[in-house]
Parts: structure tokens; sequence; C-alpha cells
């Protein structure tokens, strides 16, 4: 049986920590975990939306950083002191509306990344330097490890395979196992859930946190288009990528590389999207096979793409998605921003993050797909 968060014996003090809260179960057990360990918890919650336009939304379609569920745990069951810290301009400023433009170009933003790197780690670390706390932690599921392959620290993937969170940090700078503690990387999923039901957190109520956190996947054409802006009916086409129609579409925002489902367009065979070109409002479809491809190419590079090194290991991995599993890799002979693939993929699209990782799965850099 795990001990309830209120201690009767106080472990040793192991010093300040500033943990990033959601209101969701994995950051609530990071705070209850790290207390029960001996740390000087204090609590951090982004509000990252007007408060009464987040009122105003479902509950399923609320931001991941649910302010009310954060008081009550900080409150009732943690004891532990919380700060709420107005984000929502430079949210807006930071990932809505790059989520937006990206989209407008025909490429598919990754928000979760960015919002990590440019508004939750990065105000975590500004305010834990102000506060003078040397530390932050959040509930991610990752874990430090030192790359043989490399010679430099980098998060490696968690235990829990289906729930590895360390891709979602790929774009993240400034952290290092010094400054920044995760206390999840070695535990599962169902690890963590019995803890915070044996804790006494009200699980059912700490809803998991999802993708795009800010807008629904059925929602997401308006949400991008906005109110001010309708597609007429027939406006936006449908072709092959030799140019032969497949009829029209109710408009092509929100659509991205690979979608099969959702696109309005029936065929003989199933018919995946190839590319979104809003100037044009085309999109070009085709079969899976279609979407293929040995080679990639990344911009923005972070990590091992970024820094100069003499050579690169025999082999290195590369994911393009969160919950992909990371597959063979290995520079281009002429440009040191492509990279050839052992075997083709279908997850190659324009906007998400390429994360390289070494041959014990550790994060060594990582890039924009272009």
């Amino acid at each position: 049986m795990y001990e309830r968060a209120r201690v009767t014996k106080k472990p040793p003090n192991k010093g300040r920590v500033l943990v990033g809260l959601s209101g969701g179960v994995d950051s609530a057990v990071s705070a209850w975990l790290l207390k029960k360990e001996g740390y000087d918890v204090q609590g951090v919650v982004l509000r990252l939306w007007e408060e009464e336009e987040d009122r105003t939304r479902p509950w399923t379609e609320r931001t991941c950083c649910h302010v009310p569920m954060v008081e009550y745990l900080c409150e009732r069951i943690l004891g532990i002191p919380l700060e709420i810290h107005e984000s929502a301009e430079e949210f807006q400023e930071r990932v809505v509306v790059p989520f937006r433009s990206g989209y407008a170009a025909g490429t598919t933003p990754n928000p979760c990344t960015t919002c990590n790197a440019e508004i939750k780690i990065r105000t975590l670390l500004r305010i834990a330097e102000k506060k003078g706390i040397p530390t932050i932690a959040t509930g991610h599921y990752a874990s430090w490890a030192f790359s043989e392959d490399f010679r430099r620290w980098g998060l490696r993937m968690s235990r829990d395979i289906a729930k590895d969170q360390s891709y979602f940090l790929a774009r993240t700078g400034g952290i290092t196992p010094e400054n920044f503690l995760l206390p999840l990387g070695e535990r599962t999923k169902t690890e963590v859930r019995t803890m915070a039901e044996e804790a006494g957190f009200p699980v059912s109520g700490m809803l998991e946190n999802q993708e795009a956190c800010f807008v629904s996947e059925k929602r997401i054409a308006d949400f991008l288009r906005g109110p001010e802006r309708k597609d007429e009916p027939g406006e936006w086409k449908a072709l092959t990528s030799e140019g032969e129609s497949l009829g029209s579409l109710r408009t092509g925002v929100g659509l991205t590389r690979g979608q099969r489902r959702g696109h309005g367009i029936a065929g003989g065979e199933r018919l995946y999207v190839l590319s979104v070109d809003p100037l044009k409002k085309e999109v070009l479809m085709g079969r899976r096979e279609d979407l293929l491809s040995g080679r990639f190419a990344i911009s923005h590079p972070l990590g091992i793409v970024k820094d100069t090194l003499p050579e690169f290991p025999s082999s290195f991995f590369v994911r393009f998605r969160s919950t992909m599993p990371p597959v063979p890799c290995r520079p281009h002979p002429e440009d040191p921003l492509a990279f050839q693939l052992e075997i083709p993929h279908d997850g190659i699209v324009p906007g998400q993050v390429a994360a390289f990782y070494d041959r014990s799965r550790i994060l060594v850099g990582s890039g924009l797909l272009i």
C-alpha cells in the first residue's frame, strides 16, 4: 500500500522543486512522489485560455491545464502552495497562431511539442529562476540517461512505451538532469493510476491530456478557419497526383498528409491525403503506397543534427510521431539536414517533428519535417 501525501514521518529535505501541474493524474502523482521523497514542493499551473472563454467549453474540450482541479488537488490532497500563472496571451502568440498559420501553409504543426518548448517548460524554468528554486519537475513519461553513442545526456523513452512522452519534449531547450526531474520515467501508467487512487486523488474526474488540447478533432476545420471565413461548396477540389478529378470537398482546411478518414471523398479503394495546397484549394489524394518515402529533410535542427560531430554512429533512429516505434536512419551523404531511411515510411508529414534517438532509445536531437 502507498502512503498518502500527508505523511506522519517527515523525510529528509532534498531541496526545493517547482512542479508543473495540469489537473491530470500524471503531474499530480509526480508532485505527490516528490513530496513523499522529501522535497519542498511548490506547484504551478498555467492558465492558457482566458477564464471566461475556457468556462464555456465542453469539459472534454478544455485545455490540459485545468485550474480549478489543480487548486483542489493542492489544497485538499497535496497540501502544497500553488501559483497560477497567466499564460493565455503567450499561448496564443507562440502556439495557437503558429498552429493556424502552419495549416494555412499546408503543413501540420505539432502544438504539444511547441507548447512544451515555448510555454510550459520555458515558463517553469523562468519562474524557478525568479524564485531561486534550482529544480523543476513535470509528469512526463521519460527519464534522463547518458548516450554512449553521442557522449551526451538525453531523455530516454519511458519504460511504459505506450505512454512515452520523450517525443513531446524533443523541441525543448534549457533542460538538464540537474534542473529537470521526471518522477514517472521508470513507472507505468497502471502503476501511476494505482498510486493516485491510494493517495486519494479523484481519478475518475481527472481526464487524460490529449494532443491539440485546445481543439477537438471534429472542430478543427472551424477552429482553423475562424468564424469570419467559410468556404463555399465546391471551392476545394480533390485530385489524383496525375491531376484526375476525384470530386469536390466541403473544405481542405484541417486535412493532413496521411489522413484516410474524414476527407469526404469515397472511392473504390482507400484514399489518403498526399498534400494540401491552400492557395489553389486543392487536395492531392492517392493510395497508401504513394505516401511511402525513403528520404526526409528537416529544418530548425537541435542536438546532434545541429552540432558538428566527427561522425554519426553506423545506426541511429527517428520517430515522426509519438506512437511510432523508432526506425533506423542515416545522414544523407550530400545534405547535412537530409536523411535516408532503411525502410520507406508513410509518416513523413511536413510541419511535424522528427525526433532522433540513439541505439538505447535516448533522445539526442530533433528537427521540423519539410
